[in-house]
């Protein structure tokens, strides 16, 4: 609204200044005075200037306007009155048309750059929220569909970006393809796209459309052979103006319904509604109170001991991050991780824990009669940055910690986000003396041909594995399995959430090498974890 306004109040200017140049230029030719004509086109051209400047298509046509009723003018001038006086002030006035004609396509040029992606040609987030405002303001209803690649990157790490690149421009001429005239499609991060399109077609079958030609298969260049591809998407979709009526809370909602669709794991597409935004609202409450607990140190880290099998001896402890409230409200890390791992809060929670347990257990692992191995949590955002290995090395030298009683857990799926940055730091790290472990194997994507080419010291069988080994022989073969995988590799092997003896004897029949849970021992403060390191 306000830049209409612009435009209309430049528009009103410049017609004004221009009546106001004909009648004083009638006035000066009386008065013989045609030096004036100039200084009143000078200030003519400048109006016509700043309503590009406000909106280069507007205003060209205002200026273009404008200007040729002088050119006209002062043309009439010269040939119906043989005035030659006035040919300085027409060739001004041509002059300041063509500028006018340039400086309009260049803005132009510019304007259209700072809206458009780059790679695909499609809208980017600018020139969305653009478009967004511009539909807000006409008050008209239409549908903004969040798009997210969902295995983009695991394809661009294992193929390159210049085959990512490729992928992305043949993904966006399909999405296309399909919305045709009916919408518009813009690229607003590296693998999401939104498209915005009027609530007068059938949703449900474009979207299942739309699913359809993401899925499938696209055949790539790649060295001296063609390669095939397989993309999985989600769509979340948000509604104008029952949802929301602003650009940005229509963008925010669809990405929330999207992230809804990606965690039901059944349903490939989802409406926002209230209900979602209740949560939106929880996961902001959540994000707040973890930068909150990051500056007021709310968090505190329990230990979990960690035994060899066969002789219940220590092996070490896995941190595990708590926080409490001021109230006393204990908090899940299955509440706030999430969140965190959401923006780079995750970043700054892994620092925290680092930092915090390497200054804690830096004099036990010395003074300990035992090799104590302190197991640490990693995330896949941390463990596929480049810098990652320098910032442990950094924490290291600051704390005195030895590498050797070291670490790092890592999750499957951070192979699946980053494979060849996350290989390299693993060798990196191993190279170092630092232990690297594979978190909740037998739950996730890891391929063995990675695991293969990394020297990981300990695979970690996840709980749920553990909770039917009983009464499930197919978990139980399941888990032998895993078991004897791991010693294939030259790994070795613990199996989390170990409840009861029944559990145990298994996983000793089986040659799990080491066990935590509660059958030995539950989570314990720093104080008791010094004091078992110690005796």
């Amino acid at each position: 609204m306000r830049s209409k306004s612009k435009i209309k109040l430049a528009l009103i200017l410049c017609v004004f200044i221009y009546f106001v140049m004909q009648f004083t230029q009638i006035y000066f030719q009386r008065s013989k005075l045609q030096t004036y004509n100039g200084v009143i086109t000078a200030f003519q051209f400048i109006v016509c200037l700043m309503t590009i400047k406000i909106d280069y298509k507007r205003g060209r046509i205002v200026s273009l306007v404008c200007l040729g009723f002088s050119f006209i003018n002062l043309s009439i001038v010269i040939l119906a009155q043989k005035n030659f006086s006035a040919l300085p002030g027409l060739c001004n006035t041509l002059i300041y048309i063509v500028t006018v004609i340039l400086l309009s396509f260049l803005f132009q040029s510019r304007m259209e750059e700072s809206v458009t992606d780059l790679l695909t040609g499609l809208k980017n987030r600018r020139g969305l929220l653009r478009e967004l405002n511009a539909k807000v303001e006409d008050r008209g209803s239409f549908y903004v569909l969040y798009i997210d690649l969902g295995n983009f990157k695991f394809i661009n790490d294992n193929y390159g970006h210049s085959y990512g690149d490729q992928l992305l421009k043949i993904i966006s001429k399909r999405l296309l393809t399909v919305i045709d005239k009916k919408g518009t499609v813009s690229r607003i991060g590296g693998a999401e796209f939104v498209i915005v399109i009027s609530t007068r077609i059938d949703i449900e079958s474009l979207v299942t459309q739309l699913l359809n030609t993401i899925s499938e298969k696209v055949t790539i260049q790649l060295n001296s052979s063609k390669t095939d591809s397989y993309l999985t998407s989600n769509i979340g979709i948000s509604r104008y103006p029952q949802d929301a009526n602003t650009a940005e809370n229509l963008i925010k909602f669809a990405d929330i319904a999207m992230y809804q669709s990606i965690k039901n794991k059944k349903e490939r597409y989802k409406f926002f509604d209230k209900s979602m935004e209740e949560t939106f609202i929880n996961q902001m409450e959540l994000e707040k109170l973890v930068n909150e607990s990051l500056i007021h140190d709310y968090f505190y880290i329990d230990y979990q001991p960690q035994y060899e099998i066969n002789r219940k001896q220590l092996r070490g402890f896995e941190a595990l991050l708590r926080m409490k409230t001021p109230d006393g409200t204990i908090v899940s890390p299955k509440d706030f991780i999430p969140v965190a791992e959401k923006s780079d809060l995750i970043l700054k929670i892994d620092d925290y824990v680092l930092k915090r347990v390497m200054r804690e257990f830096k004099d036990i692992v010395t003074f300990s009669h035992n090799d104590i191995v302190i197991s640490i949590n990693v995330s896949a955002s941390n463990v596929g940055d480049l810098d990652f290995v320098n910032k442990i090395n950094h924490y290291l030298k600051e704390s005195g910690f030895p590498p050797e009683n070291l670490e790092i857990e890592i999750t499957e799926y951070c192979l699946v986000r980053s494979v060849e940055t996350t290989i390299d730091n693993i060798k990196k790290l191993h190279d170092m003396g630092i232990r690297v472990a594979i978190d909740d194997f037998g739950t996730g994507y890891t391929s063995l041909s990675y695991l293969s080419k990394m020297p990981v010291h300990l695979l970690k069988i996840d709980k749920s594995l553990i909770d039917d080994i009983e009464e499930q022989k197919k978990n139980r073969d399941f888990v032998n399995a895993v078991i004897s995988m791991g010693h294939l590799m030259g790994c070795k092997v613990i199996s989390e959430g170990v409840e009861n003896e029944n559990q145990l004897n298994l996983l000793e029949e089986q040659q799990c090498d080491y066990i935590q849970g509660f059958v030995w021992s539950k989570p314990i403060s720093y104080r008791e974890a010094r004091d078992l390191a110690l005796n």
